[in-house]
């Protein structure tokens, strides 16, 4: 359609009438005075104005947010050049290597026998999964098949009859595929049984537990021990030869140390600065009796995204994430952890979308930000979620282009 326009009427007229020369003498000396006032008021208020036009004033951000540059304890800085809004060079996109899963925790009963596990694997694939995750070793420390490591294998550490390799075969022809996992660090069992697994007093004197044991103080796996990284990179090397394709490696995470301890254990162990290199010693150990196998690496989206002193509690491995190899992280997102805002320096803060979709498209952005070149899966905690935002997520997960996604 034409657009129209609108005769404009003018009460005046345009043309001014011929100035004298006495007049523009005049003219151009106040013009002179004015602009030598004009130039000692600029001199005077040109700073502050400018500094009020260009500096933070204070103003919160909400929706998105680009954290402090992350700062590696050696010295080395991560920068990152690549935003939302730039090209991205095809070059500079990390490989695409880990398969396509939509698959769903299962739980540890489902190992007690083949026949539970066949039932449970029809069940999933009917539900629209093809891959189902098994926990092979919980919190606690039990095994959940018969590992033959030789300090455990006839211990109450073995909770399961089944061997890998027969839990792996119960697969076969289902079109599932079988996800193991593994928690390493949590683990009040194997330092009962494992030699040079648990922490330990700096003077040799005693094993070190997280609390009085009448307040049920409970031991935990050390990675910085020899013992600790065998046994873990023995049950990856029994599950990889069974022929699990991936295998989850979770609670990579340090007890919590309080002053007492921090006085009386090594302080390699308990230096949050430089800790983080005992958690990329057992991942390295892991990596190599993996075979072809693909790690991947659990940690909370939280810990992830929450990182304005440092990466953190499950996330702290990535304080050194220039150095993970081919590992993949499986960032798990849990609606509890995340209220109305979250904290992103001493003094700063991120309102969150009240949005389901909104907030898991903008935390995983920001999580890919943060981790820049290292392929990650969603995981997705479904407590306490409708059905309706279930789907949400699901769906926002493909809209960011995630080719695998966990639920637990």
């Amino acid at each position: 359609m034409a657009k129209k326009y609108r005769k404009v009427k003018r009460s005046r007229n345009l043309y001014k009438k011929r100035k004298g020369s006495a007049r523009k003498a005049i003219e151009i000396i106040l013009m002179v005075a004015l602009v030598g006032g004009l130039g000692l008021i600029g001199f005077a208020a040109g700073k502050p104005l400018f500094e009020f036009l260009f500096s933070d004033r204070g103003e919160e951000e909400v929706l998105e947010w680009t954290p402090p540059e992350d700062v590696e304890p050696d010295g080395s800085e991560d920068i990152i050049t690549q935003t939302e809004d730039e090209p991205v060079d095809e070059d500079d996109e990390p490989p695409v290597s880990a398969p396509s899963h939509n698959a769903v925790f299962a739980p540890a009963s489902v190992l007690d026998n083949s026949t539970s596990l066949a039932a449970y694997i029809q069940q999933a694939k009917s539900n629209g999964y093809n891959a189902v995750v098994l926990d092979m070793k919980d919190t606690t420390g039990n095994l959940f098949y018969a590992s033959m490591y030789e300090p455990v294998k006839n211990t109450e550490i073995i909770k399961g009859t089944l061997t890998a390799a027969q839990i792996f075969a119960v697969f076969e022809g289902t079109e599932v595929t079988p996800i193991a996992r593994i928690n390493t660090l949590f683990d009040q069992l194997s330092p009962r049984y494992v030699e040079d697994v648990s922490y330990a007093f700096a003077d040799g004197s005693s094993k070190w537990m997280d609390n009085r044991p009448d307040a049920g103080g409970k031991f935990w796996a050390n990675p910085f021990l020899q013992g600790t990284r065998d046994y873990i990179s023995f049950l990856v090397e029994e599950l990889a030869e069974a022929g699990f394709p991936e295998i989850i490696l979770a609670n990579n995470i340090f007890p919590y140390f309080r002053p007492y301890d921090v006085s009386i254990l090594n302080p390699e162990f308990t230096n949050i600065n430089t800790r983080y290199q005992g958690l990329l010693g057992l991942v390295d150990a892991c990596a190599e009796k993996k075979g072809s196998s693909k790690l991947i690496l659990e940690m909370s989206l939280k810990d992830v995204v929450e990182n304005y002193s440092g990466f953190n509690n499950s996330a702290e491995i990535l304080r050194g994430k220039n150095n993970l190899g081919d590992a993949s992280l499986l960032l798990v997102f849990t609606r509890s952890d995340f209220g109305e805002e979250l904290i992103t320096g001493e003094n700063s803060s991120v309102i969150l979308p009240r949005d389901i979709s909104g907030l898991v498209n903008m935390l995983y952005k920001q999580a890919q930000n943060q981790i820049p070149g290292l392929y990650t899966i969603p995981g997705l905690v479904i407590a306490g979620l409708t059905d309706g935002e279930i789907t949400d997520i699901l769906r926002t997960f493909g809209e960011l282009e995630f080719e695998s996604y966990m639920i637990k």
